[in-house]
Protein backbone atom coordinates (compact mmCIF):
# COMPACT_ATOMS: atom_id res chain seq x y z
CA UNK A 1 0.00 0.00 0.00
CA UNK A 2 1.73 3.61 -1.19
CA UNK A 3 1.90 5.62 2.17
CA UNK A 4 -0.50 9.15 1.12
CA UNK A 5 1.38 11.88 0.62
CA UNK A 6 1.67 14.71 2.94
CA UNK A 7 -0.62 17.57 3.05
CA UNK A 8 0.68 21.16 1.19
CA UNK A 9 1.25 24.46 3.31
CA UNK A 10 -1.86 25.55 2.43
CA UNK A 11 -3.54 22.31 3.78
CA UNK A 12 -2.02 21.95 6.51
CA UNK A 13 -2.78 25.33 7.72
CA UNK A 14 -6.29 25.06 7.00
CA UNK A 15 -6.49 21.64 8.62
CA UNK A 16 -4.17 22.44 11.54
CA UNK A 17 -2.41 18.78 11.08
CA UNK A 18 -0.77 16.95 8.55
CA UNK A 19 -2.57 13.75 7.60
CA UNK A 20 -0.59 10.69 9.24
CA UNK A 21 0.31 7.79 7.42
CA UNK A 22 -2.33 4.73 6.39
CA UNK A 23 -1.89 2.18 8.77
CA UNK A 24 -2.51 -1.70 7.34
CA UNK A 25 -6.07 -2.25 9.41
CA UNK A 26 -6.90 -5.91 9.30
CA UNK A 27 -10.48 -5.94 11.39
CA UNK A 28 -13.36 -5.88 8.94
CA UNK A 29 -14.39 -1.78 8.87
CA UNK A 30 -17.86 -0.88 10.74
CA UNK A 31 -20.27 0.04 8.98
CA UNK A 32 -20.73 3.40 11.45
CA UNK A 33 -17.81 4.38 10.44
CA UNK A 34 -18.38 5.22 7.00
CA UNK A 35 -22.07 6.85 8.16
CA UNK A 36 -20.16 9.11 9.93
CA UNK A 37 -17.62 9.67 7.49
CA UNK A 38 -20.66 10.14 5.29
CA UNK A 39 -22.35 13.24 7.71
CA UNK A 40 -19.03 14.91 8.33
CA UNK A 41 -18.42 14.98 5.00
CA UNK A 42 -22.06 16.30 4.51
CA UNK A 43 -21.73 18.84 7.51
CA UNK A 44 -18.57 20.95 5.59
CA UNK A 45 -18.41 22.88 2.45
CA UNK A 46 -14.31 23.30 1.95
CA UNK A 47 -13.52 20.44 -0.48
CA UNK A 48 -9.85 20.27 1.34
CA UNK A 49 -12.32 19.62 4.35
CA UNK A 50 -14.32 16.70 2.89
CA UNK A 51 -11.43 15.33 1.59
CA UNK A 52 -9.61 15.01 4.78
CA UNK A 53 -12.56 13.40 6.65
CA UNK A 54 -12.78 10.56 3.56
CA UNK A 55 -8.82 10.02 3.66
CA UNK A 56 -9.25 9.33 7.65
CA UNK A 57 -12.34 6.93 6.97
CA UNK A 58 -10.71 5.14 4.31
CA UNK A 59 -7.64 4.57 6.59
CA UNK A 60 -9.40 2.44 8.48
CA UNK A 61 -10.73 -0.07 6.21
CA UNK A 62 -8.74 -2.71 5.23
CA UNK A 63 -7.50 -3.61 1.37
CA UNK A 64 -9.77 -6.03 0.16
CA UNK A 65 -12.71 -3.93 1.10
CA UNK A 66 -11.83 -0.39 0.03
CA UNK A 67 -13.98 -0.97 -3.12
CA UNK A 68 -17.05 -1.75 -1.06
CA UNK A 69 -16.26 1.54 1.30
CA UNK A 70 -15.60 3.62 -1.96
CA UNK A 71 -18.89 2.22 -3.18
CA UNK A 72 -21.00 3.44 -0.56
CA UNK A 73 -19.29 6.72 0.11
CA UNK A 74 -19.98 7.86 -3.58
CA UNK A 75 -23.43 6.20 -4.04
CA UNK A 76 -22.41 3.10 -5.83
CA UNK A 77 -22.53 0.61 -3.48
CA UNK A 78 -21.34 -3.07 -5.53
CA UNK A 79 -24.61 -4.35 -5.02
CA UNK A 80 -25.76 -2.05 -7.90
CA UNK A 81 -29.72 -1.85 -8.01
CA UNK A 82 -31.66 -3.62 -5.63
CA UNK A 83 -35.09 -2.60 -6.85
CA UNK A 84 -35.94 -1.12 -3.28
CA UNK A 85 -36.79 2.49 -3.40
CA UNK A 86 -36.98 5.59 -1.35
CA UNK A 87 -40.72 4.71 -0.66
CA UNK A 88 -39.99 0.88 0.59
CA UNK A 89 -36.66 2.03 2.81
CA UNK A 90 -38.93 5.05 4.49
CA UNK A 91 -41.44 2.25 4.88
CA UNK A 92 -38.55 0.20 6.49
CA UNK A 93 -37.30 2.66 8.73
CA UNK A 94 -41.26 3.30 10.29
CA UNK A 95 -42.05 -0.38 10.35
CA UNK A 96 -38.59 -1.05 12.53
CA UNK A 97 -38.74 -0.36 15.90
CA UNK A 98 -35.94 2.27 17.34
CA UNK A 99 -32.61 2.20 16.03
CA UNK A 100 -30.10 0.84 18.34
CA UNK A 101 -27.84 2.71 19.78
CA UNK A 102 -24.95 0.74 19.36
CA UNK A 103 -23.44 -0.31 16.05
CA UNK A 104 -22.53 -4.04 15.68
CA UNK A 105 -22.59 -4.40 11.98
CA UNK A 106 -19.68 -4.75 9.67
CA UNK A 107 -18.88 -3.78 5.91
CA UNK A 108 -18.37 -6.83 5.02
CA UNK A 109 -21.82 -8.13 6.75
CA UNK A 110 -23.57 -5.23 4.71
CA UNK A 111 -21.94 -6.57 1.17
CA UNK A 112 -22.59 -10.51 2.04
CA UNK A 113 -26.59 -9.67 2.69
CA UNK A 114 -27.00 -7.68 -0.45
CA UNK A 115 -24.95 -9.78 -2.29
CA UNK A 116 -27.06 -12.66 -1.57
CA UNK A 117 -30.50 -10.74 -1.50
CA UNK A 118 -30.45 -9.54 -5.09
CA UNK A 119 -29.91 -13.02 -6.16
CA UNK A 120 -33.33 -14.22 -4.39
CA UNK A 121 -37.04 -13.75 -5.40
CA UNK A 122 -38.47 -10.47 -4.24
CA UNK A 123 -40.39 -11.36 -1.20
CA UNK A 124 -37.04 -12.88 0.06
CA UNK A 125 -34.84 -10.00 -0.81
CA UNK A 126 -37.18 -7.48 1.00
CA UNK A 127 -37.08 -9.71 3.40
CA UNK A 128 -33.17 -9.69 4.34
CA UNK A 129 -32.95 -5.72 3.79
CA UNK A 130 -35.54 -5.58 6.34
CA UNK A 131 -33.54 -7.63 8.69
CA UNK A 132 -30.59 -6.11 7.70
CA UNK A 133 -32.10 -2.40 8.16
CA UNK A 134 -32.91 -3.39 11.63
CA UNK A 135 -29.54 -3.66 12.58
CA UNK A 136 -28.47 -0.14 11.72
CA UNK A 137 -28.29 2.75 13.50
CA UNK A 138 -29.68 6.20 12.81
CA UNK A 139 -26.59 7.69 10.97
CA UNK A 140 -26.13 4.08 9.37
CA UNK A 141 -29.18 4.11 8.04
CA UNK A 142 -29.31 7.35 6.75
CA UNK A 143 -26.05 6.20 4.31
CA UNK A 144 -27.85 3.21 3.55
CA UNK A 145 -31.15 4.58 2.13
CA UNK A 146 -29.23 7.45 0.92
CA UNK A 147 -26.52 5.72 -1.29
CA UNK A 148 -29.13 2.95 -2.55
CA UNK A 149 -31.33 5.62 -3.71
CA UNK A 150 -28.58 8.81 -4.54
CA UNK A 151 -30.13 10.93 -2.42
CA UNK A 152 -26.92 11.51 -0.08
CA UNK A 153 -26.92 14.73 -0.72
CA UNK A 154 -23.07 15.51 0.93
CA UNK A 155 -22.26 18.36 -1.83
CA UNK A 156 -19.89 16.80 -3.35
CA UNK A 157 -19.32 12.59 -4.10
CA UNK A 158 -16.72 11.37 -7.04
CA UNK A 159 -14.57 14.32 -6.83
CA UNK A 160 -13.76 14.87 -3.59
CA UNK A 161 -13.36 11.30 -3.63
CA UNK A 162 -10.91 11.30 -6.41
CA UNK A 163 -8.94 13.70 -4.29
CA UNK A 164 -8.44 11.05 -1.36
CA UNK A 165 -7.49 8.60 -3.68
CA UNK A 166 -4.91 10.54 -5.27
CA UNK A 167 -3.39 11.51 -1.70
CA UNK A 168 -4.42 7.66 -0.63
CA UNK A 169 -2.23 6.62 -3.98
CA UNK A 170 0.40 8.61 -3.76
CA UNK A 171 0.41 9.23 -7.72
CA UNK A 172 -0.47 12.59 -9.12
CA UNK A 173 -4.13 13.44 -10.52
CA UNK A 174 -3.74 13.08 -14.06
CA UNK A 175 -2.83 9.32 -12.94
CA UNK A 176 -5.95 8.59 -10.52
CA UNK A 177 -8.51 10.01 -13.42
CA UNK A 178 -6.88 7.90 -15.82
CA UNK A 179 -7.82 4.86 -13.80
CA UNK A 180 -10.95 5.92 -12.98
CA UNK A 181 -11.23 5.95 -16.66
CA UNK A 182 -10.28 2.99 -17.67
CA UNK A 183 -11.79 0.83 -14.93
CA UNK A 184 -15.35 2.50 -15.28
CA UNK A 185 -16.16 3.49 -11.50
CA UNK A 186 -14.33 5.25 -8.85
CA UNK A 187 -14.77 2.05 -6.78
CA UNK A 188 -13.18 -0.27 -9.06
CA UNK A 189 -10.41 2.46 -9.38
CA UNK A 190 -9.88 2.18 -5.82
CA UNK A 191 -9.33 -1.18 -5.52
CA UNK A 192 -6.90 -1.19 -8.86
CA UNK A 193 -5.17 1.43 -6.64
CA UNK A 194 -5.45 0.47 -3.06
CA UNK A 195 -6.88 -3.12 -3.01
CA UNK A 196 -3.91 -4.94 -4.15
CA UNK A 197 -1.66 -3.48 -2.13
CA UNK A 198 -0.41 -1.09 -4.48
CA UNK A 199 2.26 -2.80 -5.55
CA UNK A 200 1.26 -3.18 -9.05
CA UNK A 201 1.43 0.12 -11.35
CA UNK A 202 -2.37 0.89 -12.00
CA UNK A 203 -4.31 0.14 -15.33
CA UNK A 204 -3.82 2.76 -18.12
CA UNK A 205 -5.07 0.96 -20.96
CA UNK A 206 -8.92 0.54 -21.56
CA UNK A 207 -9.61 -3.27 -22.24
CA UNK A 208 -11.97 -4.18 -24.84
CA UNK A 209 -15.27 -5.19 -23.32
CA UNK A 210 -14.74 -3.53 -19.95
CA UNK A 211 -16.83 -0.15 -19.94
CA UNK A 212 -14.64 2.98 -19.28
CA UNK A 213 -16.03 6.11 -17.70
CA UNK A 214 -17.42 8.38 -20.08
CA UNK A 215 -16.24 11.82 -21.20
CA UNK A 216 -19.12 14.06 -20.12
CA UNK A 217 -20.07 17.56 -20.88
CA UNK A 218 -20.48 20.94 -19.15
CA UNK A 219 -23.71 22.74 -20.22
CA UNK A 220 -23.37 26.47 -22.17
CA UNK A 221 -25.98 28.73 -21.62
CA UNK A 222 -26.08 29.69 -25.32
CA UNK A 223 -24.08 28.83 -28.71
CA UNK A 224 -22.64 32.26 -27.99
CA UNK A 225 -21.11 31.73 -24.82
CA UNK A 226 -19.84 28.04 -25.74
CA UNK A 227 -17.75 29.76 -28.44
CA UNK A 228 -16.86 32.49 -26.19
CA UNK A 229 -15.76 30.10 -24.08
CA UNK A 230 -13.47 28.19 -26.24
CA UNK A 231 -11.35 31.67 -26.98
CA UNK A 232 -10.53 33.61 -29.82
CA UNK A 233 -7.62 31.83 -30.49
CA UNK A 234 -9.91 28.18 -30.64
CA UNK A 235 -9.80 26.11 -33.82
CA UNK A 236 -12.89 25.23 -35.90
CA UNK A 237 -15.48 23.92 -33.25
CA UNK A 238 -16.98 20.37 -33.89
CA UNK A 239 -20.52 20.82 -33.73
CA UNK A 240 -23.17 17.36 -33.39
CA UNK A 241 -27.25 16.97 -32.31
CA UNK A 242 -27.53 17.04 -28.91
CA UNK A 243 -30.05 13.77 -28.71
CA UNK A 244 -32.13 12.69 -25.89
CA UNK A 245 -31.49 9.45 -25.64
CA UNK A 246 -29.23 6.50 -23.76
CA UNK A 247 -25.78 7.24 -23.83
CA UNK A 248 -23.94 3.91 -25.33
CA UNK A 249 -20.35 2.39 -25.24
CA UNK A 250 -19.87 -0.30 -28.22
CA UNK A 251 -17.22 -2.64 -27.70
CA UNK A 252 -16.75 -4.81 -30.89
CA UNK A 253 -13.94 -7.27 -31.69
CA UNK A 254 -15.03 -9.83 -34.68
CA UNK A 255 -18.38 -10.87 -34.51
CA UNK A 256 -18.89 -10.27 -30.81
CA UNK A 257 -20.79 -6.61 -29.90
CA UNK A 258 -21.50 -5.81 -26.52
CA UNK A 259 -23.05 -2.22 -25.36
CA UNK A 260 -22.84 -0.42 -21.78
CA UNK A 261 -24.88 2.16 -20.89
CA UNK A 262 -23.16 5.59 -18.76
CA UNK A 263 -23.27 3.96 -15.50
CA UNK A 264 -21.11 0.76 -17.18
CA UNK A 265 -24.12 -1.74 -16.98
CA UNK A 266 -24.59 -3.95 -20.20
CA UNK A 267 -27.46 -3.19 -22.41
CA UNK A 268 -26.56 -5.01 -25.07
CA UNK A 269 -30.24 -7.45 -25.01
CA UNK A 270 -32.11 -3.96 -25.03
CA UNK A 271 -30.22 -2.97 -27.98
CA UNK A 272 -30.87 -6.02 -30.50
CA UNK A 273 -32.92 -4.85 -32.78
CA UNK A 274 -29.68 -2.36 -33.47
CA UNK A 275 -27.22 -5.18 -33.27
CA UNK A 276 -27.23 -6.64 -36.53
CA UNK A 277 -26.08 -2.74 -38.09
CA UNK A 278 -23.29 -2.43 -35.51
CA UNK A 279 -21.64 -6.21 -36.24
CA UNK A 280 -21.58 -4.75 -39.67
CA UNK A 281 -19.11 -2.09 -39.07
CA UNK A 282 -15.60 -2.76 -41.16
CA UNK A 283 -13.59 -2.87 -38.21
CA UNK A 284 -12.51 -5.46 -36.28
CA UNK A 285 -11.77 -4.11 -33.13
CA UNK A 286 -13.10 -1.24 -31.95
CA UNK A 287 -14.60 0.77 -28.62
CA UNK A 288 -17.21 3.84 -29.87
CA UNK A 289 -19.32 6.39 -28.08
CA UNK A 290 -22.62 7.23 -28.73
CA UNK A 291 -26.26 7.33 -28.62
CA UNK A 292 -29.08 4.95 -28.23
CA UNK A 293 -32.75 6.40 -29.51
CA UNK A 294 -35.82 5.40 -30.26
CA UNK A 295 -37.49 7.32 -33.23
CA UNK A 296 -40.65 7.37 -34.62
CA UNK A 297 -42.20 7.23 -38.52
CA UNK A 298 -40.62 9.90 -40.21
CA UNK A 299 -36.88 9.39 -37.64
CA UNK A 300 -38.45 11.59 -35.13
CA UNK A 301 -36.77 11.10 -31.94
CA UNK A 302 -39.06 9.82 -29.52
CA UNK A 303 -39.05 11.00 -25.80
CA UNK A 304 -36.23 9.79 -23.31
CA UNK A 305 -38.98 8.00 -21.52
CA UNK A 306 -39.89 5.58 -24.27
CA UNK A 307 -36.23 4.99 -25.29
CA UNK A 308 -35.28 4.01 -21.98
CA UNK A 309 -38.91 1.93 -21.34
CA UNK A 310 -37.25 -0.27 -24.97
CA UNK A 311 -34.10 -0.89 -24.09
CA UNK A 312 -35.27 -1.64 -20.37
CA UNK A 313 -37.74 -4.41 -21.74
CA UNK A 314 -35.60 -5.88 -24.22
CA UNK A 315 -39.03 -6.18 -26.50
CA UNK A 316 -39.48 -5.12 -29.82
CA UNK A 317 -40.48 -1.45 -30.66
CA UNK A 318 -44.15 -1.33 -31.63
CA UNK A 319 -44.85 -0.62 -35.09
CA UNK A 320 -43.49 2.36 -36.79
CA UNK A 321 -40.79 3.01 -34.40
CA UNK A 322 -37.11 2.17 -34.49
CA UNK A 323 -33.76 1.70 -32.23
CA UNK A 324 -31.43 3.94 -34.03
CA UNK A 325 -27.69 4.33 -32.74
CA UNK A 326 -25.72 7.79 -33.32
CA UNK A 327 -22.31 6.88 -32.92
CA UNK A 328 -19.99 10.24 -32.46
CA UNK A 329 -16.34 8.95 -31.13
CA UNK A 330 -13.97 6.12 -31.26
CA UNK A 331 -11.42 5.44 -28.37
CA UNK A 332 -9.82 2.59 -29.83
CA UNK A 333 -9.62 1.14 -33.34
CA UNK A 334 -7.95 -2.34 -33.79
CA UNK A 335 -5.78 -2.77 -30.58
CA UNK A 336 -4.50 1.13 -30.74
CA UNK A 337 -6.03 3.35 -27.87
CA UNK A 338 -6.75 6.66 -29.73
CA UNK A 339 -7.49 8.34 -25.75
CA UNK A 340 -4.83 10.70 -26.17
CA UNK A 341 -5.59 11.41 -30.04
CA UNK A 342 -7.14 14.88 -30.36
CA UNK A 343 -10.76 14.46 -31.08
CA UNK A 344 -10.27 15.26 -35.13
CA UNK A 345 -8.19 12.34 -35.24
CA UNK A 346 -11.11 10.04 -33.34
CA UNK A 347 -13.71 11.49 -35.78
CA UNK A 348 -11.51 10.51 -38.49
CA UNK A 349 -11.24 7.13 -36.97
CA UNK A 350 -14.85 6.46 -36.45
CA UNK A 351 -15.47 7.77 -40.16
CA UNK A 352 -12.85 5.38 -41.61
CA UNK A 353 -15.60 1.86 -40.71
CA UNK A 354 -18.83 3.46 -39.56
CA UNK A 355 -21.33 4.03 -42.45
CA UNK A 356 -23.18 7.38 -42.41
CA UNK A 357 -26.20 6.28 -41.25
CA UNK A 358 -24.64 5.48 -37.99
CA UNK A 359 -22.98 8.86 -37.58
CA UNK A 360 -24.10 11.36 -35.51
CA UNK A 361 -24.82 14.31 -37.79
CA UNK A 362 -21.80 16.64 -37.25
CA UNK A 363 -20.29 19.93 -38.59
CA UNK A 364 -17.01 21.44 -38.54
CA UNK A 365 -17.88 24.97 -37.82
CA UNK A 366 -16.00 27.76 -38.47
CA UNK A 367 -18.15 30.90 -38.04
CA UNK A 368 -21.03 31.49 -35.41
CA UNK A 369 -23.35 31.82 -38.24
CA UNK A 370 -22.66 28.38 -39.40
CA UNK A 371 -23.27 27.09 -35.83
CA UNK A 372 -26.49 28.60 -35.58
CA UNK A 373 -27.44 27.22 -38.81
CA UNK A 374 -26.65 23.89 -37.37
CA UNK A 375 -28.57 24.39 -34.11
CA UNK A 376 -31.54 25.66 -36.36
CA UNK A 377 -31.59 22.34 -38.29
CA UNK A 378 -31.05 19.59 -35.12
CA UNK A 379 -33.93 21.81 -33.37
CA UNK A 380 -36.56 21.44 -36.69
CA UNK A 381 -35.52 17.82 -36.53
CA UNK A 382 -36.60 17.60 -33.09
CA UNK A 383 -33.30 17.63 -30.44
CA UNK A 384 -32.65 19.00 -27.44
CA UNK A 385 -30.13 21.39 -28.77
CA UNK A 386 -26.30 20.80 -29.93
CA UNK A 387 -23.20 19.87 -28.42
CA UNK A 388 -20.36 22.05 -29.17
CA UNK A 389 -16.66 20.34 -28.55
CA UNK A 390 -12.89 21.47 -29.13
CA UNK A 391 -12.14 19.46 -31.96
CA UNK A 392 -8.13 19.31 -30.20
CA UNK A 393 -9.69 17.72 -27.04
CA UNK A 394 -8.73 14.43 -25.39
CA UNK A 395 -10.68 11.97 -24.13
CA UNK A 396 -11.19 12.44 -20.38
CA UNK A 397 -13.05 11.47 -17.79
CA UNK A 398 -13.65 13.83 -14.45
CA UNK A 399 -15.59 16.94 -14.06
CA UNK A 400 -17.44 18.50 -16.52
CA UNK A 401 -14.72 20.61 -18.67
CA UNK A 402 -15.09 23.07 -21.00
CA UNK A 403 -14.04 20.88 -24.03
CA UNK A 404 -17.61 19.19 -24.50
CA UNK A 405 -20.39 22.05 -24.38
CA UNK A 406 -23.82 21.33 -24.34
CA UNK A 407 -26.52 24.44 -25.68
CA UNK A 408 -29.83 23.19 -24.83
CA UNK A 409 -33.08 24.66 -25.35
CA UNK A 410 -34.62 26.41 -21.69
CA UNK A 411 -38.28 27.63 -20.91
CA UNK A 412 -38.90 28.90 -18.09
CA UNK A 413 -42.77 28.84 -16.50
CA UNK A 414 -44.03 30.57 -13.42
CA UNK A 415 -45.30 27.99 -10.60
CA UNK A 416 -46.04 27.90 -7.18
CA UNK A 417 -44.38 26.25 -4.01
CA UNK A 418 -46.44 23.66 -2.01
CA UNK A 419 -44.05 22.72 0.32
CA UNK A 420 -40.18 22.34 0.42
CA UNK A 421 -38.10 20.27 2.47
CA UNK A 422 -35.15 20.90 5.43
CA UNK A 423 -31.80 20.17 3.77
CA UNK A 424 -28.96 18.84 4.48
CA UNK A 425 -25.12 19.17 4.25
CA UNK A 426 -24.38 22.52 3.66
CA UNK A 427 -28.32 23.18 3.19
CA UNK A 428 -29.08 21.88 7.28
CA UNK A 429 -31.26 24.28 8.93
CA UNK A 430 -32.71 25.63 5.46
CA UNK A 431 -36.08 25.12 3.40
CA UNK A 432 -34.10 23.64 0.27
CA UNK A 433 -36.48 21.60 -1.95
CA UNK A 434 -38.81 23.07 -3.26
CA UNK A 435 -42.56 21.17 -4.55
CA UNK A 436 -43.39 22.77 -7.42
CA UNK A 437 -47.41 23.40 -8.40
CA UNK A 438 -49.14 24.17 -11.39
CA UNK A 439 -52.83 25.38 -11.74
CA UNK A 440 -55.42 23.33 -12.65
CA UNK A 441 -58.47 25.05 -14.37
CA UNK A 442 -61.04 25.24 -10.91
CA UNK A 443 -58.48 27.24 -9.37
CA UNK A 444 -56.54 24.47 -7.29
CA UNK A 445 -52.66 23.30 -7.46
CA UNK A 446 -51.59 20.04 -9.13
CA UNK A 447 -47.57 18.91 -8.23
CA UNK A 448 -45.29 18.80 -11.06
CA UNK A 449 -42.21 18.38 -9.90
CA UNK A 450 -39.12 19.26 -7.59
CA UNK A 451 -35.83 21.90 -7.32
CA UNK A 452 -33.56 22.65 -4.93
CA UNK A 453 -31.47 24.02 -8.19
CA UNK A 454 -30.59 27.30 -8.94
CA UNK A 455 -30.80 28.50 -5.14
CA UNK A 456 -28.12 30.90 -3.47
CA UNK A 457 -27.07 30.93 -0.11
CA UNK A 458 -28.77 34.17 0.60
CA UNK A 459 -32.14 32.71 -1.19
CA UNK A 460 -32.52 29.76 0.64
CA UNK A 461 -32.46 32.23 3.94
CA UNK A 462 -34.85 34.32 2.08
CA UNK A 463 -37.10 31.40 1.37
CA UNK A 464 -36.67 29.85 4.12
CA UNK A 465 -37.89 32.66 6.19
CA UNK A 466 -40.84 33.36 3.76
CA UNK A 467 -42.00 29.81 3.39
CA UNK A 468 -42.27 29.50 7.67
CA UNK A 469 -44.29 32.65 7.04
CA UNK A 470 -46.59 30.38 4.93
CA UNK A 471 -46.30 26.98 6.72
CA UNK A 472 -49.51 24.90 7.11
CA UNK A 473 -48.41 21.65 8.36
CA UNK A 474 -45.54 19.56 8.53
CA UNK A 475 -45.13 16.20 7.80
CA UNK A 476 -41.71 14.28 8.80
CA UNK A 477 -38.81 16.58 7.23
CA UNK A 478 -41.59 18.25 4.31
CA UNK A 479 -43.40 21.35 5.53
CA UNK A 480 -46.30 22.20 3.49
CA UNK A 481 -47.00 26.07 2.53
CA UNK A 482 -50.34 27.84 1.20
CA UNK A 483 -50.01 28.39 -2.07
CA UNK A 484 -48.98 31.86 -2.43
CA UNK A 485 -45.05 32.17 -3.57
CA UNK A 486 -44.65 32.36 -6.94
CA UNK A 487 -41.48 31.18 -8.24
CA UNK A 488 -39.93 31.62 -12.21
CA UNK A 489 -38.61 27.56 -13.18
CA UNK A 490 -36.46 26.87 -16.56
CA UNK A 491 -36.51 23.25 -17.14
CA UNK A 492 -35.30 21.62 -20.50
CA UNK A 493 -38.46 20.20 -21.52
CA UNK A 494 -41.73 18.18 -19.94
CA UNK A 495 -42.04 14.20 -19.78
CA UNK A 496 -45.52 12.26 -18.86
CA UNK A 497 -45.23 10.65 -15.12
CA UNK A 498 -46.96 8.39 -13.09
CA UNK A 499 -45.46 9.85 -10.00
CA UNK A 500 -47.68 13.29 -9.70
CA UNK A 501 -51.74 13.41 -10.01
CA UNK A 502 -51.34 15.80 -13.45
CA UNK A 503 -49.47 12.57 -15.47
CA UNK A 504 -46.70 15.43 -16.24
CA UNK A 505 -43.13 16.35 -14.49
CA UNK A 506 -40.51 18.98 -15.50
CA UNK A 507 -37.28 17.66 -16.78
CA UNK A 508 -34.27 19.42 -15.22
CA UNK A 509 -35.97 22.25 -13.12
CA UNK A 510 -33.99 25.05 -12.00
CA UNK A 511 -34.82 28.21 -9.69
CA UNK A 512 -34.40 31.39 -11.44
CA UNK A 513 -36.35 34.19 -9.28
CA UNK A 514 -39.50 34.17 -7.22
CA UNK A 515 -42.23 36.99 -8.82
CA UNK A 516 -43.51 38.23 -5.74
CA UNK A 517 -44.97 41.11 -7.92
CA UNK A 518 -47.56 37.99 -9.37
CA UNK A 519 -50.62 36.60 -7.83
CA UNK A 520 -50.70 32.42 -7.84
CA UNK A 521 -53.60 33.00 -9.74
CA UNK A 522 -51.44 34.42 -12.72
CA UNK A 523 -49.41 31.31 -13.05
CA UNK A 524 -48.90 28.56 -15.37
CA UNK A 525 -51.84 26.03 -15.99
CA UNK A 526 -51.39 22.48 -16.12
CA UNK A 527 -52.62 21.95 -19.10
CA UNK A 528 -50.37 24.21 -20.60
CA UNK A 529 -47.81 21.78 -19.10
CA UNK A 530 -49.37 18.79 -20.63
CA UNK A 531 -49.85 20.40 -24.05
CA UNK A 532 -45.58 20.64 -24.23
CA UNK A 533 -45.51 16.81 -23.91
CA UNK A 534 -44.00 16.43 -27.05
CA UNK A 535 -46.11 15.20 -30.27
CA UNK A 536 -44.88 11.93 -30.36
CA UNK A 537 -45.66 11.22 -26.93
CA UNK A 538 -49.22 11.76 -27.40
CA UNK A 539 -50.42 8.24 -28.72
CA UNK A 540 -49.18 7.18 -25.59
CA UNK A 541 -52.50 8.85 -23.37
CA UNK A 542 -54.76 6.58 -25.49
CA UNK A 543 -52.92 3.25 -25.15
CA UNK A 544 -51.64 1.01 -22.70
CA UNK A 545 -48.54 2.14 -20.38
CA UNK A 546 -45.26 -0.10 -21.15
CA UNK A 547 -45.97 -1.28 -17.40
CA UNK A 548 -49.34 -2.16 -15.76
CA UNK A 549 -50.71 0.42 -13.22
CA UNK A 550 -50.13 -0.35 -10.17
CA UNK A 551 -52.91 1.21 -8.24
CA UNK A 552 -56.12 3.25 -8.84
CA UNK A 553 -54.05 6.21 -7.74
CA UNK A 554 -51.91 5.42 -11.39
CA UNK A 555 -54.64 4.78 -13.15
CA UNK A 556 -56.51 8.31 -12.07
CA UNK A 557 -53.15 10.15 -12.51
CA UNK A 558 -53.04 8.09 -16.70
CA UNK A 559 -57.03 9.04 -17.16
CA UNK A 560 -56.44 13.00 -15.73
CA UNK A 561 -53.18 13.46 -18.42
CA UNK A 562 -54.98 11.78 -20.90
CA UNK A 563 -58.12 13.93 -20.42
CA UNK A 564 -56.05 16.44 -20.49
CA UNK A 565 -54.13 16.32 -23.32
CA UNK A 566 -56.57 15.32 -25.55
CA UNK A 567 -58.66 18.64 -24.83
CA UNK A 568 -55.25 20.93 -24.78
CA UNK A 569 -54.87 19.67 -28.30
CA UNK A 570 -58.05 20.06 -29.87
CA UNK A 571 -58.01 23.62 -28.59
CA UNK A 572 -55.12 24.37 -30.06
CA UNK A 573 -56.08 22.95 -33.56
CA UNK A 574 -59.11 25.40 -33.22
CA UNK A 575 -57.06 28.57 -32.06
Amino acid sequence: MREPRPADSAEASLLGATPLPRPRPSAPALFVDLAWASERVARVRARLQKKRFLVDALAKVPDDEIAAAVGWLVEEPLCGPLGVGPAQLWALSQAQTRAPDEATVTLREVEATLAEAKSAPREVLLARVSALFAKLTRPERALFTGALTGSLRQGSLGGVMLLALVELSGLDEEAVRRTVMVTGSIPRAADALLGRGGTDAPPSALELFRPLAPMLASAAASLEDAFATAGQDAGPRLLEWKVDGLRAQIHKKGERVAVFSRQGNDITAGCAPAMAALAAMDVGSAVVDGEVVLVGPGGVARPFQDTFSAVASKGAPREGDQLRVYLFDCINCEGRDLLDEPLSVRRDALQAFAPELLRMPSLLATTLDEAREFQRAALAAGHEGVMVKDAASHYRFGARGRAWQKVKEFTTVELVVLAAEWGSGRRTGYLSNLHLGARRDDGTFCMVGKTFKGLTDELLRWQTERLQALATDTERHVVHVRPELVVEVRFNDVQRSRRYAGGVALRFARVVRYREDKSAAETDTLASLVARVPEAAASWAGSSPAKPSRSKKSDQQLSLFGEILVQERRRMRNA
